[in-house]
């Protein structure tokens, strides 16, 4: 999945299930890399499609942010 029409709507739901989770901090530094994607995405056209190093780097921030984020799920019980 790389096309703009797709991956756009799932960027804003993660940012917006970020925002809403009550426990990650406001400075939570994926919270700038999502919403710079999120610009990026909405600089291009819905038929558009990340390359392949585009493509990699997201897995690779999403990846990140999710393993952050358990490791907090972890420390919080």
């Amino acid at each position: 999945m790389r096309s703009v029409d797709k991956l756009h709507p799932l960027l804003t739901d993660l940012l917006q299930s970020i925002n809403a989770v009550p426990f990650i901090p406001a400075d939570f530094k994926w919270k700038p890399t999502f919403r710079d994607w999120l610009i990026q995405l909405n600089q291009m056209k819905a038929s558009d499609e990340l390359d392949d190093g585009q493509a990699r780097q997201l897995m690779f921030e999403v990846e990140q942010a999710y393993n952050e984020f358990k490791n907090m799920l972890d420390s919080s019980e």
